[in-house]
């Protein structure tokens, strides 16, 4: 009799692997990215930014959730760079 661990499902860029490919397949609800802290905001926010088509997201099965993708994009809109970065050098 052999127990199964349970592992943290994460977000991960697709390396081209089969497991990888099938990753980029879960969806997870809103409730699971604000537990697991891939986003810095709560479920609530979560669904009404979806609903008001602010941040990708996907209503398949008419539930909102969100791809491994769709948390990398939404972590890249709220990205701020250095300003040493985005001044022009004299």
């Amino acid at each position: 009799m052999t127990t199964t661990a349970t592992r943290e499902r994460r977000p991960t860029a697709p390396s081209g692997g089969a497991a990888d490919t099938l990753a980029e397949l879960v969806h997870y609800s809103p409730e699971e990215v604000s537990e697991k802290g891939w986003l810095p905001f709560k479920p609530r926010t979560l669904r009404n930014k979806a609903n008001a088509r602010e941040i990708p997201h996907s209503t398949a099965g008419g539930r909102i959730s969100f791809t491994p993708r769709h948390i990398r994009e939404i972590a890249a809109m709220y990205e701020v760079r250095p300003i040493s970065e985005t001044k022009p050098a004299a």
